[in-house]
């Protein structure tokens, strides 16, 4: 108890005068501001009067061995952090001036390099540039290779993978997210993964839709068209579904389901099936006033309430959701078992079954 609370102590001195710590092999600990560092040696800057001198107090460069560190204790650095968490590809190069600062220590435990790295990486590919995208994959792959941080290397994963699509390598990128998500057990990762082959159905089922417009009246192909729009529907509703807490993937893949609906929305009304166009749109209404109410600070809401505001009051006047709430309620009353508990071998519980988004 009383080392955890001289380690507590000293921690807390050192962020209260805004020092870099650095954590010796031999146990000792050496307060500063690290200038700079190379391959083998560590500049520190101290104040001659210890870690009790007064501000303005003279200071002197001494050069640590890297091999002798075995840990740094970064300073705090609010206005960083601000300006890291409010960053847009507009002011990208002030994050590249505060990874150039970090970069030099992405595997030292307890750096902050491998978090503004990947901050600076998904810039990059918000900018659209091809070139700037190449240089974000090369960042990703970098953090997931050196970084110290399980939690970095895990979103520069995810991040690699979307480079790899933002550079032409789509195809590839699909592959390895098959599989992670045969591999893998990280939620975030497993996510991403299932959020790159869902864009890939989609363009599956876009195309097919092209060559096939009539496809529900040949019975050759319509069991193909189901599979691609159901296997669509599966992997983006698969964050809302059972990770509904992250409110940006979840909008972003309800956000994709809502395409999904349109698309097949819009190939029925152009086949003149007015029922299907009018069932699918109901159903991306219900998906875009999920985003827009479950998900109201996410981009992707304000999407959806565009989409909502370009509808018809005709169109906006059904509410599949209500409409089901209603079928419900009167099945339950009509039903001559409806105060006998389901038994585990009816329909009501069914059998669990595998998930195609799921490890095997």
């Amino acid at each position: 108890m009383r080392r955890l609370a001289t380690t507590l102590l000293l921690a807390t001195a050192a962020l209260a005068t805004a020092q870099d710590v650095l954590i010796l092999q031999s146990g000792e600990r050496r307060s500063g501001e690290i200038i700079s560092a190379d391959d083998t040696t560590i500049r520190l800057r101290v104040s001659l009067g210890g870690d009790d001198a007064a501000p303005g107090a003279a200071t002197a460069t001494v050069g640590i061995p890297r091999a002798n560190v075995e840990s740094i204790e970064f300073k705090a650095d609010p206005e960083r952090d601000a300006r890291l968490r409010n960053a847009t590809p507009a002011t990208l190069f002030q994050v590249e001036i505060d990874w150039k600062r970090q970069e030099p220590w992405l595997s030292f435990p307890r750096s902050p390099a491998g978090a503004i790295g990947c901050r600076l990486a998904d810039l990059l590919l918000q900018t659209k540039d091809p070139a700037k995208a190449a240089t974000a994959y090369d960042l990703f792959t970098r953090i997931e290779e050196k970084s110290w941080s399980d939690q970095d290397k895990a979103l520069a994963k995810q991040g690699r993978l979307r480079a790899m699509v933002a550079t032409g390598r789509a195809a590839e990128a699909i592959e390895q997210a098959k599989q992670l998500a045969e591999e893998t057990e990280d939620p975030e990762i497993l996510i991403e993964a299932n959020y790159i082959m869902a864009q890939a159905e989609e363009k599956d089922l876009r195309i097919y839709l092209e060559e096939n417009p009539r496809w529900e009246m040949d019975p050759n192909v319509i069991e193909q068209r189901h599979a691609l729009y159901n296997r669509a529907l599966e992997l983006y509703l698969y964050p809302a579904l059972f990770h509904g807490s992250d409110s940006i993937r979840a909008a972003r893949g309800l956000w994709g389901a809502t395409s999904i609906h349109r698309l097949s929305a819009k190939n029925a009304e152009e086949a003149g099936n007015a029922p299907l166009a009018k069932a699918q749109t109901s159903l991306a209404i219900e998906t875009a006033r999920d985003i827009a109410t479950l998900h109201s600070d996410t981009p992707e809401a304000k999407l959806a309430q565009d989409f909502l505001d370009s509808l018809t009051p005709e169109q906006l006047a059904t509410d599949l959701e209500a409409e089901a709430r209603k079928e419900l309620e009167e099945g339950i009353a009509d039903s001559p078992s409806a105060n006998t508990a389901p038994s585990e071998t009816t329909e009501a519980n069914p059998p669990p079954t595998k998930k195609p988004w799921t490890k095997n």
